[in-house]
């Protein structure tokens, strides 16, 4: 992260990188790294071993917005999670974690914009 730069969910990124890392985003949405692994389009081992490489930081900057925008309306950890893990008709009675994990947080995304 750039000196100065205010991020939102400053627990979704490792310190010493600063890049997001996929562990952190796994414990903050309490669900198993491979579940974000296949959100992400990824190898579960290869995010086990790095949890923070670049290449898969535009699929994690994905699931990241999406938690920005629910943090900003919603605000509450707990609230968020219970949002993302309830059905949605606009997302044809799917919960917006499962289609987060079949690769589609754009339309999460575009359902909250």
């Amino acid at each position: 992260m750039p000196p100065g730069l205010l991020v939102t969910l400053p627990e979704l990124y490792n310190p010493d990188s600063g890049r997001l890392d996929a562990g952190r985003v796994a414990a903050y949405l309490n669900v198993p790294l491979a579940q974000i692994a296949r959100a992400i389009g990824a190898k579960p081992q290869t995010v086990q071993e790095t949890p923070d490489a670049a290449a898969i930081q535009p699929a994690l900057f994905a699931i990241k917005r999406v938690l920005d925008i629910l943090a900003r309306v919603i605000g509450e950890r707990a609230t968020m999670l219970a949002w993302l893990n309830t059905p949605h008709p606009e997302l044809g009675h799917r919960t917006a974690l499962e289609v987060i994990g079949e690769e589609y947080a754009d339309a999460v995304e575009g359902m909250l914009t």
